[in-house]
Parts: structure tokens; C-alpha cells; sequence
């Protein structure tokens, strides 16, 4: 293989007692360390307080930290459904500037994996999308509005971005706001760029089928989704006063990034 180019990209993703699906992006990972020597494949996987898993969690870093470039990040306390604050701790300790964000339950194909790292010339005034196969497709019509691209809609997978840190801070970083409400990826998206200073284009990675990702069954806690459920009754209310509060540039870059203690494992 003549690589074209050597995208250095982090892979960042929560975990809540997802077994299957981190042992598995484990070993995905570690045959492409073993088949692409050239790039190291980095990862930063973030466990969301999950009590019940957090000895099994430990147990899958320590074994494959060895193998590639692996950072686990333990939060300490179960506060509900607390992804969105999980990802702006791991971008925070992102040592590369693209990322790739996205959940446990979706898994880079090898195409993607190749064509991502070494065949896509990545725009720094650009984020990308990855072509999604999905096992149990999300009802997508809250997107109809705000992807007026429809690529956000159709082909892909709601809350997964291949961007630069300085894209991803743009948007001030997910909003707590949103902790135990599955809406924050939305906000998140429309609130990329700095009106007036800088704006991002955005673009499928690729419309070929073998550059794909595979979004499988998420197999959550059914414990994770019930915490939710008190507060999504305001989901409205908070969506409106997270926008209000977007169009002051005080507040939206300089929001609470995280809410509960973490070390690393």
C-alpha cells in the first residue's frame, strides 16, 4: 500500500457497560496496529460512571494499552446519562488535532479505517461524516431542519464527527445542560463555528460502501436510558434556553466542561 497521506487521528468514545462492544473495538484496533505498522491507532475511551463494569473496564485498557496508543478515562460517579461531558474530557487530553468522536456501538470498517488515515486529504476548514450501516436505524427527522445538506439525516450516524480541535471548540464544547437528555449532539452541531470569525463546511468521508461505519445494537444498561426519562420532559425548555444562551459568546465559551471527578486507568 502507497499511502497518499499520514492522517494522525484519535478515535474518542464513551462506554457504559457495553462489554462486547469495547472488547471488540479492542481487537479492531489491534489488527490495525498490526496491519498498518506505519501509523500507531490512537484511542481515548471514556467509561460514563458505569459501577457495574468498571472492574472489567480497567481489566480491557491494561491489556491492550501495550498494543497501540490507548488512554482510559474512569469517571467516578454515575450521574445518569452523561456522554456529552465525557467527550469534552477526552478531546481535552486529545493529543492530535483530527479526532474522530463517535460511541462504542459504532465501529470503523477497515476501508474507513484505511481511507481515513491514509487516502482522504483532510481539510482543517472542513469536518466529515462517515457513511453509516446502521442495525437499528434512529428515527432521523429532527435533523430535516438543521442538515439542510441532508447527509446528517440519511447516511449517517446522529452524534459522530471527524473534526479538528478547533472545530470541535468552536461550539464551546457539549453542553451539560444536556446531562440525561439525548439532544445535546444536535445543539452540538449547530452551534460549530464562530459567526463573524471563522465557519465550517461539512461533507460525507466518503460515499463508497466498503469506507463505511457499522453502527451496531448499543446494548446500554437499560438503567443508563431510565435515568433519563424525569428530565426529558423539559428537553423543550432546555433546548430553547441553551440557544438564548449560545448567541452570548461569554457563556458559550465559557460553559462547565465536565461535572464529576475522573482519573486515568
Amino acid at each position: 500500500m502507497r499511502a497518499k497521506f499520514l492522517n494522525d487521528v484519535t478515535v474518542i468514545m464513551t462506554w457504559y457497560g457495553q462489554e462486547n462492544h469495547l472488547f471488540n473495538q479492542m481487537q479492531f484496533y489491534n489488527t490495525m496496529a498490526q496491519t498498518y505498522p506505519k501509523l500507531t491507532p490512537r484511542l481515548i475511551v471514556i467509561n460514563d460512571g458505569h459501577e457495574k463494569g468498571r472492574e472489567y473496564f480497567h481489566e480491557v485498557i491494561n491489556v491492550h494499552r501495550d498494543r497501540f496508543d490507548l488512554t482510559g478515562i474512569d469517571v467516578l460517579k454515575d450521574v445518569g446519562f452523561n456522554s456529552h461531558a465525557c467527550r469534552n474530557l477526552g478531546v481535552k487530553q486529545c493529543k492530535t488535532d483530527w479526532m474522530l468522536l463517535m460511541d462504542v456501538d459504532c465501529f470503523e470498517s477497515p476501508g474507513m479505517y484505511k481511507h481515513l488515515r491514509f487516502f482522504k486529504n483532510l481539510n482543517p476548514n472542513m469536518y466529515y461524516v462517515p457513511k453509516a450501516d446502521m442495525e437499528m436505524p434512529e428515527h432521523m427527522g429532527a435533523y430535516e431542519l438543521l442538515c439542510p445538506k441532508g447527509i446528517v439525516k440519511y447516511k449517517t450516524h446522529p452524534n459522530t464527527w471527524i473534526m479538528t480541535k478547533e472545530a470541535f471548540w468552536s461550539t464551546g464544547g457539549y453542553d451539560l445542560e444536556f446531562q440525561g437528555v439525548r439532544h445535546g449532539d444536535a445543539e452540538f452541531f449547530t452551534g460549530i463555528g464562530r459567526p463573524g470569525v471563522k465557519e465550517w463546511d461539512y461533507d460525507l468521508l466518503s460515499d463508497d460502501d466498503d469506507k463505511r461505519m457499522v453502527v451496531k445494537v448499543p446494548r446500554r444498561d437499560p438503567f443508563y436510558i431510565r435515568q433519563e426519562r424525569g428530565k426529558q420532559k423539559q428537553a423543550k425548555q432546555i433546548i430553547d434556553f441553551v440557544r438564548v444562551k449560545n448567541t452570548d459568546p461569554y457563556r458559550k465559551y465559557r460553559k462547565k466542561l465536565w461535572n464529576t471527578e475522573w482519573e486515568f486507568v
